[in-house]
């Protein structure tokens, strides 16, 4: 059985789409591969990375909790078997000191360019690592952005697995996040919940509904007043997968009817559109990984991008 830890040293940093997409790619290589969540009892967001992990190539049926990380060495040699093990770290943990309990080979994810204290820090622990550290990949930079990160990581003798630009659809939220983030009802999608939501649209004030205008953007969620069922009807005739409703009050007959019938997620928010804005300013960025679509852009981005060498060595 072999180990390898997905870490980092701050959190949101891509660890949970990079375990994943490894695991995917090593499962379709036909290798014995799991991967797993080390997580305190309670930590909800590990539990939603362990539940989507259960769903991976094989590893249907086996898990689905986090794993405590101060005892999870016997629990992932009983897992993986005679396979290897994809875990990834709990946020703040003391990640040499967990390499070392668990034999592991280290990934270290970083969002962005690393500043100065950090690409210290990532040198720091490439040192207590030796030979267990394998790289460093660099997630969400802007594309002018991913040529000087890469160079700045080997000047600092960091060795560069992939340099990842940044991407909208995997830092977006799911239609479910938004549900919960807004404390809203779900009148209409249950089933697509874990749907992406790419854009988000605002409802023109005015009594022009404002078709041509919602036509600019695909994947949409749009945000319109209860009592403007002009502007709702006019943004269901356009790409638009989810209507927030502000204001807590029920949509009209014409409303349902129309998102039932075009298969649209409608939620209803308790505060005005304000609020609901205010709540909604940092969900890009701070959604989970928990879905097939962005597991699909991630593959396809690590696909181009990953040196997959030295994982393969450590894996063998």
């Amino acid at each position: 059985m072999r180990t390898l830890l997905i870490a980092s040293l701050e959190p949101h940093a891509g660890k949970t789409g990079i375990a994943a997409a490894l695991t995917q790619r090593l499962a379709y290589e036909g290798r014995r591969v799991l991967a797993l969540r080390l997580g305190a009892a309670g930590d909800d967001r590990a539990a939603a990375d362990a539940r989507f992990f259960a769903t991976l190539p094989d590893a249907r049926g086996r898990g689905g909790a986090p794993l405590p990380a101060d005892s999870a060495g016997p629990e992932i040699a009983r897992l993986a078997e005679d396979g290897s093990a994809i875990v990834e770290t709990p946020d703040g943990a003391e990640i040499a000191g967990l390499a070392n309990a668990l034999t592991a080979s280290v990934i270290a994810v970083h969002r962005g360019a690393p500043a100065e204290d950090e690409t210290l820090r990532l040198q720091n622990l490439a040192l207590a690592l030796g030979a267990r550290f394998l790289g460093v990949v660099l997630t969400a930079l802007p594309k002018s952005g991913v040529a000087p990160a890469r160079t700045a990581l080997d000047e600092a003798a960091l060795p560069a697995l992939a340099v990842l630009p940044e991407d909208r659809l995997l830092y977006a939220p799911t239609i479910g996040e938004i549900a919960d983030l807004l404390h809203a009802h779900l009148l209409l999608g249950e089933a697509a919940e874990d749907n992406v939501i790419e854009e988000l649209m605002i409802g023109p004030v005015s009594a022009d509904p404002g078709q041509p205008y919602y036509t600019r953007r695909a994947r949409k969620a749009v945000i319109a007043r209860s009592d403007k069922t002009d502007s709702q009807l006019a943004a269901m005739q356009t790409d638009t997968d989810c209507l927030i409703l502000t204001g807590g009050l029920n949509p009209s007959p014409y409303t349902l009817d129309r998102a039932s019938n075009e298969e649209i997620a409608l939620m209803v928010a308790p505060g005005d559109t304000q609020t609901t804005l205010r709540a909604l300013e940092d969900v890009y960025g701070r959604s989970r990984f928990v879905s097939e679509t962005k597991l699909e852009r991630m593959s396809q981005l690590l696909h181009d991008e990953l040196d997959f060498a030295p994982i393969g060595a450590a894996l063998a």
